[in-house]
Formats: C-alpha cells, structure tokens, sequence
C-alpha cells in the first residue's frame, strides 16, 4: 500500500518538475528571442549582459568620442531595403557607394546599425571604402518579431549582399559583425558567398547559439542549464523556427576557406574569449587572432583604438586581392 503511494507521489512530483522545467525553459526563449520583452528592457539587461549594462552607464572619453563621430557620419547615409526571404522588410543604410571596395558591418544583439556600427562604418569610409549597415531582423527599423541569433540572419546577409553586387558587380566586399554580428557573419560563412566577399572580421562572436545560452544560464542566471537547455532548444524551433543546437557558427566555418581576423577582449562576460579559439580552430581558411586584455564584450575598439584598427586595416592589405 505504501509503496503505491510513494509511487504515486514521486510520479506526481516528477511530472511537476517537468512542467516547471518547460515553464522556465520556455520563458527564457522568450526573453531571448522575442523583439520586444519588458523583463529584459528592465533588468534583464543587467543579469544577461554586465558589460553592455555597464558600458551604457558610464561612457568613457574615448565612447563619448566615438560616439560623437559616429552619430554625425549617420546623418550622411541613404536608407536601403531589401526582403528576406521570408517576406520581412530589412532596412539599412548605404554611406559612399563606391564601386570597388564594400564593407557590410553588422550590430549585435539588441542592437542596431546607428548604435554598434556607427562609428565603424565612419572608420571604414575614412579609409575610402563604402559601407553598408543593416538592421538585423526584429531589431531598429526591419520587420520580425522573432530574434534570428545570426542563424535567420545569416541568409538575410546575402539578400545585403546581392544588393551590392547587383549594383556593383565586380565590387569587393568585407564582412564585419560585432558580437551576434559578428556570429551572424560566421554562420554565412558555410553558405555559398559569391566571389565579392574576401574577408571576415568577427569581434566578440559566440561560437554556436546553443554554446551562449549555457554560458548565459550558468554563469549570469545561476540557472540548472542541465536541465533547462534541452527543454528550450525545443521550443526555440517551435517557437522561431530553429534549434539552438543548429545555429552554429563552428559548424559553418567548416566551409569557410575565406581569410578570418577574430578579435576578443579577454575581460568578456558575455562571450567568453574561449569561443575565439573554437572559431578560429573551426575555420577551413587563414586566420589570424587578436585578443585585447581587460577588453570586456565588444569594448576592444575602444580600450585598444590604435591596436584595433592597425590590426584590421593590416589584415585588409595582406589579404584582400
């Protein structure tokens, strides 16, 4: 008699802990996938992303600089648009258009193109090229309700690409993404990329969505990831219509043969700088490698500036046909 009831209870139990696992689980994906979501515009900004909460606190000289600069080239940009191939509208913009050397830099994580790559595109056409920034999909002024990780956003990459070489046909394009930009410019890289495209420069990239997400959980959250992560990879391809797991930007490189410059900050809480060796050791392609200390996510450009760019802008001459 009581061994049935004990039974009984540890079966009621169980199927407890299973419905609580995909309550939570799928309260996350939302957090993390849905555009807009009022838990992390509050704090959950602060909880996912220490650097990015701080660095929007307390600007240094050298932000308040590059922000300044970056706000006043924007003004000078045309707005562009093209359609997914799933029928959302994304809209960028184009600053220079010259026929010959293209840079596409993209923003990371709810971003867009002004607040991340303002000031990049700005360093770019100061060195003659033209540069196109794109608002990922759910972020700025594109459409989408669903956050794509750089895995939808990798096949929105080419329809920005072929913007350019419609237009310029013998155009020669660099690839540069902050953070999920910079993942989303990795996960591209297994697709086939028409000739244009020469170089990648990824900074501060993840290595696979699912790879974040643990990170996320375990280190920002404190949350039982074990338990949780294999719950939300499912209801992420319900939901958004792709697995964790699938967005890999390490699985892509496999068929990258393209020269890649990754960049890290060794203070990174975000990205751990362990997923800088992962890329680099996944690419098929040269690669080169700089990592910045006390750099935490994405500040490298501004705690390095003179060591950043010298490294890109070398990276260009020697690779670049």
């Amino acid at each position: 008699m009581w061994i049935k009831i004990s039974l009984a209870i540890l079966v009621i139990l169980l199927i407890a802990l299973f419905v609580l696992v995909h309550v939570i689980a799928k309260k996350l994906v939302q957090i993390a996938l849905i555009r807009e979501n009022t838990w992390y515009q509050g704090i959950g900004h602060r909880q996912m992303n220490q650097d990015a909460f701080t660095k929007a606190e307390s600007l240094t000289e050298e932000e308040h600089l590059e922000k300044r600069l970056g706000d006043s080239f924007w003004e000078s940009g045309k707005k562009i648009s093209v359609k997914s191939r799933d029928g959302l509208t994304l809209v960028g913009k184009a600053f220079n258009e010259n026929p010959n050397r293209w840079v596409i830099a993209v923003h990371g994580y709810r971003a867009t193109g002004k607040r991340d790559m303002a000031y990049v595109a700005s360093r770019y056409a100061k060195e003659g090229y033209s540069v196109l920034v794109p608002d990922l999909r759910a972020h700025g002024e594109s459409e989408g309700h669903y956050i794509g990780m750089g895995w939808l956003d990798r096949l929105d990459l080419l329809q920005w690409i072929a913007w350019i070489t419609e237009k310029f046909p013998n155009s020669k394009i660099i690839l540069h993404g902050g953070s999920m930009g910079a993942s989303t410019i990795l996960m591209a890289s297994g697709e086939r990329l028409p000739e244009n495209v020469e170089l990648l420069i990824a900074d501060s990239g993840y290595a696979s969505v699912y790879q974040e997400f643990r990170h996320v959980l375990q280190e920002n959250l404190r949350l039982p990831q074990r338990f949780l992560l294999p719950s939300a990879n499912r209801i992420a391809k319900k939901m958004a219509g792709y697995s964790l797991i699938q967005a890999s930007a390490v699985k892509q490189l496999g068929s990258n043969h393209l020269p890649l410059l990754v960049i890290h900050g060794e203070a990174d809480k975000f990205v751990p700088i362990e997923a800088a060796g992962e890329i680099i050791r996944a690419s098929a392609g040269p690669s080169q490698f700089l990592a910045i200390p006390e750099a935490s996510h994405l500040t490298g450009m501004t705690v390095e500036p003179t060591k950043y760019w010298q490294t890109i802008f070398t990276f260009i001459k020697n690779y670049q046909k």
